[in-house]
């Protein structure tokens, strides 16, 4: 995550924002810090190349790969 976001020149929480939006999902960031709730709407006038969306939505582990709540017996 940090590689993609030296590549964009935004934070990881920026990365992370983004991709949610690309892919139609809702983001919920939060944060007290001003300086941190003003970066994270500044998310707006840039996008991910198709090839780093995939990459991030390929991640396994303790980054990625969780189940789709609509269809998870709670």
């Amino acid at each position: 995550m940090k590689k993609l976001a030296d590549k964009y020149g935004r934070s990881v929480a920026q990365i992370c924002i983004r991709w949610s939006l690309q892919r139609g999902y809702l983001p919920l960031p939060r944060s007290v810090t001003p300086s941190r709730i003003e970066e994270n709407l500044k998310v707006f006038d840039f996008e991910l190349e198709e090839a780093d969306v995939q990459l991030i939505a390929g991640l396994t582990g303790c980054v990625g790969l969780s189940e789709n709540p609509d269809t998870m017996p709670f």
